[in-house]
């Protein structure tokens, strides 16, 4: 299946490693809003991430949140969190990126200073998607 996403995105003239960037920005962004309360400690984190996130795609950083943003709300709005962080766990084949997946999950939700329960709930989810399965 992987592989099939791949091919997919080589044909869109997309590279691998920007799917994963995107696949993480959306995973970023999702546990920036999971607890239904967006805090300044959390955004700060994130815009501070991304601002060092290297970024080839045609569409710019700024339109791209706009776009997942309103993906994540619905998800949110839907009950539909986990099968959004299912499909882009999906995305990330590099061992790194899913630790840096991970770690960026557990930061941003630790970063106002409370673990809510969704957080939570989100982040063990995660662990067990993005687990090595080779």
């Amino acid at each position: 299946m992987r592989f099939t996403i791949f091919i997919q995105a080589l044909d869109l003239g997309q590279c691998k490693d920007q799917i994963q960037r995107q696949a993480l920005f959306d995973i970023a962004l999702m546990f920036v809003m999971i607890d239904g309360v967006i805090d300044e400690q959390e955004r700060s984190y994130m815009q501070g991430w991304l601002a060092q996130l290297e970024w080839s795609s045609e569409t710019d950083k700024l339109d791209y949140y706009n776009t997942v943003e309103s993906k994540v709300i619905d998800a949110i709005a839907e009950n539909e969190i986990e099968n959004f962080l299912a499909h882009r766990a999906i995305l990330l084949s590099d061992p790194w990126m899913k630790e840096q997946a991970l770690q960026l999950a557990v930061d941003i939700s630790r970063a106002d200073g409370q673990l809510d329960e969704s957080e939570k709930a989100a982040i063990e989810f995660l662990m067990v998607k993005l687990a090595d399965k080779r």
